[in-house]
């Protein structure tokens, strides 16, 4: 039952289709085109001349004198009646290629389609009416090729229609002609290709993995052939030529063997590459055990080359070095290895030992440069050891024995380094001598550890100095002799610092020697300070006298009459300058407070005066007269104190302190008339005015306040209509002007003034919209107090 249901449906599904779709026109017809010498198209020409001599028939047998080949296919062509419209198709298929076109077993069928077939057709209707047209040239290619596949209207009732396809022509572009040169060079390869592989083959045979010594020009020679195989691979033999149907060279297993063969190579040659390192060391290890050393380094350096952490070719290196007397060489190589490489047990414990022999050499060798007395070379060499012994870990240095050869080493240089310097000493080269004591001396301290007591070089330095103090007596009584007493005292004090310094027999006779050369260059001392003091550059006449006084003191002077006597005159020098400079300052501020009363500026008078008192205060003893600063300040109090009051009030207002300053300003009021400050010259500003000229505007919002709170609205409306036409915003007046509008109609409430409140109130604000807050509030004011 449910078969012949589902049959049913198909049916119907059948005739449903049939009915909206009916096949008009089919046709199909095989066409065939000959392509041979002769045709139009040059590139026909050029194609024949390359397959000329070349090329088989398909079917066998003889080949055609010129090479001609057939395009074959079938063309189908159908118009489909869809309902409104007519679905046109014209298709190629079935495309094929016979004749001469057999190259070396490859069918050439691929390479000679044509680039692009050109044709027109036209739809005819039963009448023979073209109904539509086409004319164009498509691109041509092996699988089904559609020519025309369009939709057109169909206005016809009932009408039989046919398709004609005319004028076809197949074209061959130049891009043909390269596209088969290029399949023939293909084939060509596919040949050539065999020769290569087994190339190939016979080379990779030749590859060992085994002979590390020529490692690198295996694994060069072996990608250079995995190169060859890439290019035959990349050729695509497989696909462009279709090997898996033909294949008469048996390419494609042979590319599969030389593949395999390549990747085990590959793998044999990496793994020794890996292991290069190693398998060098190991043939150096097998030429040092047959005594060959020479030859066993230079592998051993081959395997560094190849792997620089390789510490076991490192410590065979080492090893070698030592042997071979390069001591600081191993030493360097060993400590690498032991404090910088990550090694293994056995090379570590192997290394140790290693470092344990260059230790021992070290001091073997240290303790020879010691006894032929190259004793910088024997410290040099303990100090390497001392390095590497405490570089390494766990290596057991013999300390006693380093301690007593760099002791032995030490002394020897240092005892050296005072011989040269007692040698110059000899000659009297004090230069030279005293360089080398300097040299003694810090060398002690570089090995205080086993040069602690030693005292030659001190003793050295002593006699070196002593030498330079009896010089310096020597020419301190040359010049002392030719009156240039500046030099010999020079020379004496020189001696002195000396004698202070180090422990010496001293010169008895330097003490008064250089009293007698330090006394007329104090005079003369003392003489240039008294000039500077006349001169008024007192600080440096007081330098003078600090240096005079402690000349005085150092070559006990302070009792020679002749110099007290001039050291005397230059202080009181000092001191009358001093008071001329006093007195003349306090001059000075005395008349710049007379020119500032002039000008009534008498705040900064009183400062000017106060400068000149400080001024005498400063130095007592000149007795300055004080008085008439003192007087000057009494005479002009009350105008300061005014002033001073100002200067409060105007910092008062800068903080913003208002009710403050206005308090003040009333006071500063009361002083001006009670004081008579008047009489000054000193005209006192209202409060109104001061307010209104005050460049702090909340300020003059803050006295329109006080006059309202004092009940005096006119003034403060004065103010008020100020303050708003320089700007000020009518926002912030808004609770004063509130106010004032109360105040205002509460007044004349009381004088049972007549008019309307809004007639009454215009006479205030006088159409000023900035007085508006006032205006209202007087309006509501005084219908409040209206209505009783």
């Amino acid at each position: 039952m449910k078969k012949a249901l589902l049959f049913s449906v198909f049916l119907l599904v059948a005739f449903a289709a049939t009915a909206q779709s009916k096949l008009l026109f089919d046709e199909t017809l095989p066409e065939s085109y000959l392509i041979k010498a002769g045709n139009s198209q040059a590139s026909i020409h050029s194609i024949i001349n390359l397959l000329q001599g070349n090329v088989q028939p398909d079917r066998g047998g003889r080949p055609n004198r010129k090479p001609e080949f057939v395009v074959k296919y079938e063309q189908q062509a159908r118009v489909i009646d869809e309902g409104d419209n007519l679905r046109v198709s014209v298709v190629l298929d079935k495309i094929n290629i016979t004749g001469d076109v057999i190259y070396r077993g490859f069918h050439l069928g691929s390479a000679l389609l044509p680039d692009q077939v050109k044709y027109s057709a036209k739809l005819l209707n039963s009448q023979n009416k073209e109904i539509a047209t086409w004319s164009q040239t498509t691109a041509f290619h092996k699988d089904r090729l559609t020519l025309i596949s369009a939709t057109i209207p169909d206005t016809a009732t009932v009408q039989r229609f046919m398709l004609k396809v005319e004028e076809k022509e197949l074209i061959y572009s130049a891009e043909s002609i390269v596209h088969l040169q290029q399949h023939l060079d293909l084939i060509q390869s596919y040949y050539a290709a065999e020769a290569s592989i087994n190339q190939a083959l016979q080379q990779l045979y030749s590859i060992s993995a085994e002979d590390v010594d020529r490692m690198t020009l295996h694994d060069r020679n072996l990608k250079q052939l995995e190169e060859t195989f890439e290019g035959l691979k990349k050729a695509s033999y497989r696909e462009k030529l279709n090997l898996k149907q033909h294949d008469p060279q048996k390419l494609l297993a042979k590319m599969s063997e030389l593949e395999q063969n390549l990747q085990a190579k590959r793998s044999a040659i990496n793994h020794a590459l890996a292991t290069l390192d190693q398998q060098f060391y190991n043939k150096g290890i097998a030429y040092m055990n047959a005594g060959n050393a020479s030859v066993a380094q230079a592998y051993f350096a081959k395997s560094i080359e190849v792997n620089p952490a390789f510490a076991p070719a490192h410590l065979q290196m080492a090893r070698l070095d030592f042997i071979n007397g390069y001591i600081k060489e191993a030493a360097t190589r060993t400590l690498d290895i032991m404090t910088r490489m990550r090694i293994d047990p056995q090379t570590a414990q192997i290394g140790l030992a290693l470092a344990q022999d260059i230790y021992g050499a070290y001091i073997v060798n240290g303790n020879n440069f010691t006894s032929r007395g190259d004793y910088q070379s024997a410290l040099a060499t303990f100090g390497q050891a001392r390095n590497f012994c405490s570089a390494i870990g766990g290596l057991r240095c013999n300390l006693p024995a380093l301690n007593e050869g760099e002791g032995r080493a030490a002394y020897g240089a240092y005892r050296a380094i005072v011989e040269d310097g007692r040698r110059f000493l000899s000659r009297n080269d004090l230069v030279n001598a005293e360089r080398a004591a300097s040299d003694a001396q810090t060398f002690q301290r570089d090995y205080k550890h086993v040069l602690a007591d030693a005292r030659e070089a001190d003793e050295l330095q002593n006699k070196v100095k002593q030498q330079y103090y009896l010089r310096h007596i020597d020419q301190g009584k040359v010049y002392l002799s030719a009156r240039n007493y500046q030099e010999a005292l020079y020379q004496f004090e020189a001696a002195l610092d000396l004698e202070h310094t180090y422990a010496f027999q001293p010169v008895r006779e330097l003490g008064p020697l250089a009293q007698q050369a330090a006394k007329p260059v104090l005079i003369e001392k003392l003489r240039q300070g008294y000039e500077q003091a006349m001169r008024n550059s007192l600080a440096d006449a007081r330098a003078t006298a600090s240096i005079a006084l402690d000349m005085q003191n150092r070559f006990a002077l302070e009792q020679d009459k002749e110099v007290v006597d001039r050291y005397k005159q230059l202080t009181e020098r000092i001191q009358t300058q001093e008071c001329i400079n006093t007195q003349a300052a306090y001059d000075k501020h005395q008349e710049n407070a007379r020119e500032l009363v002039k000008g009534k500026k008498y705040l900064a008078a009183d400062q000017a005066y106060q400068a000149a008192l400080k001024v005498a205060a400063g130095m007592p003893a000149c007795n300055i007269a004080t008085f008439t600063a003192t007087d000057g300040r009494m005479a002009i109090a009350k105008a300061v104190s005014y002033q001073q009051m100002l200067e409060n009030i105007n910092h008062l207002v800068t903080k913003s302190r208002f009710t403050e300053a206005i308090a003040a300003y009333e006071e500063a009021e009361k002083y001006y008339l009670a004081e008579q400050v008047g009489k000054f010259g000193l005209n006192h500003i209202s409060l109104f005015n001061f307010a209104r000229d005050n460049q702090k505007q909340s300020f003059t919002a803050a006295v329109i306040g006080y006059y309202a709170n004092r009940q005096q609205e006119k003034i403060a409306m004065q103010l008020l209509t100020s303050l708003l036409d320089k700007g000020y915003s009518k926002g912030k007046t808004k609770k004063v002007q509130q106010q004032l509008g109360k105040q205002l109609a509460l007044k004349d409430a009381s004088a049972g003034a007549a008019g309307t409140p809004k007639a009454l109130s215009a006479t205030y604000t006088n159409g000023n919209k900035k007085l508006k807050q006032l205006g209202k509030a007087y309006e509501k004011e005084k219908k409040r107090l209206a209505k009783g």
